[in-house]
């Protein structure tokens, strides 16, 4: 019987019922082990009386049967063993004699028995020695000992099993009084604890003891612990009432702070429009090189700009865990080349070096969030920038190692500038954090960069890491691991061909942009040699000529220290022993005008240092192509621009659309229809809800394009409205577009709830006006 079942039927507690069954248990082992020890002995006791019997028997007839056997006297002899079977405790009688005759009597038992041999020995004379005559052999029956003893062993049993169940019962009753009952009401005062019990002290029902004893000490114990959980529990709960407290003020300052970064976003995006719609529009125009390439600095700027603004609300996206990473083909090339384009002013303003290198064994196209990886590269740079007033900031990548389809990269950052001390590195990564403040001069930032770039990097399964000393600068790398983009998305490697084999001076005194300069040119199969002065290359200019191995081209840095460049320039052209020899110029803080001022000083290609990764190999392979074809023009980047001015993008594929745009604010209102109508729209457009809601009533519209945050009647009224009149009309519904600068999620929650189709956060450029009005064609064009 389970022990809940007992303890219910007996009223007692479970441990209680588990106590007793122990007790009942202990018993009759106790008595099976003590009746067990006791049979044992009266069974050993038994067969040796049996054997003591068989002995004693066989000593009174052993002489009687000698004599009848020697003498021949066999029917006395057989009369003899009658008699011995006659006994009780032997069952049967057998006799062999030396002559091999038998004698047998009685039957032998079934079961258990034991068996004698005597030998039969009779003394003929004094004179003479004893002769054995025969062998008598005694067969007693075990059986009614085992059947006696069973019968006694049971009644033992029964009986000790009563005397030791009454004795462990008694102490059973003795435990239970004196402890088991205190302990029971000890767990039922425990099992209420709370803070109302804990008020009322434990009392155990029974005489105060003359003497302490373990029970009244432990009704101590728990008392003065009551005590202190009385205490405990008090102060707890206010401090849970006050943790509470703190928690709700918490939630409500980071929704504060979320609607703060809301508005601030907001209202960035507005303008942020404008600069990047009308720098779309301008793309389109008639341009020369240069002009675009500003218009192209000035389309990155922008969109680094809003990577930078959405840092705002990455911090909330990544704490939430909301943020999203791509997984897209992009050559890292590009990526660099952005951000040495967008920083390359500041370098220039301070006077500082940016420079790039590149490991020649990284993949053309890899794949992941390339947005993500430059906002993490431009704020490692910035920084690097901003606190350093002289020397270099150098962006490096390494590959570490490569493994099937996945390479491992070290994207590092290093600069020559002030440095971070040892204490502060742990707190370069927190948020709201300059470690300049402790410096006299301010510098721009709310510090929010580096916090967000080690998520990031944390987000890619990478790690981000720093080396610095106070006045030796500081180097910030990650570590990231991305798979290889299959083949038909890599970018094809630049035509290297008229390169081979050239000879090849390069003229830099700066030690760290001389050899990122030899390392690039080394990948080619170059006759590099490599000098520090305008001496030292007129002096292996000379001795080049004289040995009849004069170089294809020389390198020449826009400064060197022992005379002016545009003067070593006119000397070289002026020897017509190198008048074959191709002079590029590699700038490291290239200014308007300096392009024409090396030209006109006998240069064949200017180049920014910055952009040797991606253009110093193409502009050389183009120098030597034309040097081959005998022809001389002056080379810069934007000779190696293939695109045409002219930038045609397909139709619709359903035709043109009639699209009603609703927007409050003139300038975007413009903006955003003028790229609408070169995507082939008729575009109608409202100031607000109220004014749009007279045009739908009047005009059939293809797609509406909605702004939210509008006087008198906002978006998602004006939304509300028109799905109401559709419905009271039996209208199609209107698929609605909300074109908004709040870019929360729930944001574009609030907006589906509005009605709305679809969600576009500013700002948008115009392919992404494109993808809208696909998506929501209902036709083919015609053709």
């Amino acid at each position: 019987m389970p022990t809940s079942r007992l303890s219910k039927r007996l009223g007692i507690r479970p441990l209680a019922a588990r106590l007793l069954v122990y007790v009942l248990l202990f018993s009759l082992v106790l008595s099976v082990v003590t009746t067990g020890i006791q049979t044992l002995s009266e069974l050993r006791r038994s067969k040796n009386d049996l054997l003591a019997s068989q002995n004693k028997t066989a000593q009174l007839v052993a002489g009687s049967l000698s004599h009848n056997l020697w003498i021949l006297n066999f029917s006395e002899a057989a009369n003899g063993l009658d008699d011995i079977t006659a006994l009780a405790s032997i069952q049967q009688a057998h006799i062999q004699t030396t002559t091999g005759r038998e004698f047998t009597s009685g039957q032998k038992p079934d079961g258990a028995v034991i068996n004698q041999s005597f030998p039969l020995v009779y003394d003929r004379t004094r004179n003479l020695p004893p002769e054995t005559v025969g062998t008598l052999t005694l067969t007693s029956s075990l059986t009614q000992i085992y059947a006696d003893l069973t019968k006694r062993t049971l009644l033992n049993l029964l009986a000790q099993w009563s005397v030791m169940l009454m004795g462990t019962l008694g102490l059973f009753v003795i435990v239970r009084l004196t402890l088991s009952r205190h302990l029971e009401a000890i767990a039922d005062y425990a099992s209420r604890l709370n803070l109302d019990a804990l008020i009322a002290p434990l009392e155990l029902k029974r005489r105060p003891p003359k003497k302490p004893d373990e029970l009244s000490e432990l009704e101590h114990a728990l008392n003065t612990m009551r005590l202190q959980l009385l205490e405990d529990t008090r102060s707890l709960r206010q401090s849970t009432l006050q943790s509470q407290d703190e928690r709700d003020e918490a939630l409500r300052a980071n929704h504060i702070k979320n609607q703060f970064l809301a508005n601030i976003s907001h209202e960035l995006r507005i303008p942020l429009q404008s600069v990047l719609g009308y720098s779309t529009l301008l793309a389109d125009t008639p341009l020369d090189p240069e002009q675009r390439e500003y218009v192209q600095t000035l389309l990155s700027a922008s969109e680094g700009l809003s990577s930078i603004i959405n840092d705002l609300l990455d911090i909330s996206s990544i704490e939430a865990g909301k943020m999203v990473l791509e997984d897209i083909p992009f050559d890292l090339r590009d990526t660099l080349n952005d951000i040495v384009q967008m920083l390359g002013p500041r370098a220039r303003e301070k006077g500082l070096a940016l420079e790039l290198r590149v490991d020649e064994t990284l993949p053309w196209a890899l794949k992941g969030d390339p947005v993500r990886i430059r906002q993490i590269l431009l704020n490692l740079t910035s920084n690097a920038l901003k606190f350093t007033d002289s020397g270099h900031v150098l962006i490096s990548i390494e590959v570490l190692n490569r493994r099937d389809a996945m390479v491992r990269l070290r994207l590092s950052v290093e600069d020559t500038g002030i440095g971070i001390n040892p204490s502060d590195i742990p707190l370069v990564c927190e948020p709201y954090v300059q470690l300049n403040q402790r410096f006299q001069r301010q510098l721009p930032g709310a510090g929010l960069g580096l916090s967000i770039s080690r998520q990031l990097v944390q987000l890619m399964h990478g790690t981000l890491e720093l080396e610095s000393q106070v006045g030796e600068g500081s180097t910030f790398w990650m570590e990231l691991t991305l798979p290889v983009a299959e083949e038909e998305t890599r970018k094809a490697a630049p035509d290297t061909r008229m390169i081979r084999n050239k000879r090849v001076l390069v003229v830099d005194s700066y030690h760290l942009s001389r050899k990122i300069t030899l390392e690039m040119l080394s990948r080619h199969n170059l006759n590099i040699e490599s000098v520090k002065s305008a001496g030292e290359a007129l002096t292996s200019l000379r001795q080049a000529s004289d040995s009849e191995h004069a170089f294809d081209a020389i390198i020449l840095d826009g400064f060197v220290p022992d005379m002016d460049c545009d003067l070593l320039c006119r000397q070289i052209r002026s020897n017509p022993d190198w008048s074959h020899m191709r002079l590029l110029i590699l700038s490291s803080n290239p200014q308007r005008g300096d392009a024409e001022h090396f030209r006109q000083a006998g240069a064949d290609a200017f180049l920014s240092k910055s952009l040797r990764e991606s253009c110093l190999a193409p502009i050389l392979n183009l120098l030597f192509s034309d040097a081959a074809k005998h022809e001389r023009r002056f080379l810069t980047r934007f000779s190696l621009q293939t695109v045409s001015d002219a930038h045609p993008r397909p139709d619709l594929p359903c035709g043109r659309m009639k699209v009603l745009l609703v927007e409050d604010n003139p300038v975007n209102r413009t903006l955003t229809s003028r790229l609408l109508e070169k995507l082939g729209c008729n575009v109608m457009t409202a100031p607000d809800g109220e004014a749009a809601e007279s045009l739908w009533q009047w005009n059939s519209f293809d797609l509406i394009f909605m702004d939210c945050a509008m006087p008198r009647v906002d978006g998602f009224e004006a939304t509300q409205r028109l799905r109401h009149w559709e419905e009271s009309q039996g209208r199609d519904p209107v698929p609605v577009v909300a074109l908004t600068a709040s870019a929360r999620e729930e944001d574009e929650e609030k907006c589906h709830k509005a009605g709305m189709n679809s969600f576009v956060a500013r700002p948008v450029n115009i392919e992404m006006l494109r993808a809208v009005l696909e998506q929501y064609c209902k036709a083919p064009a015609a053709f």
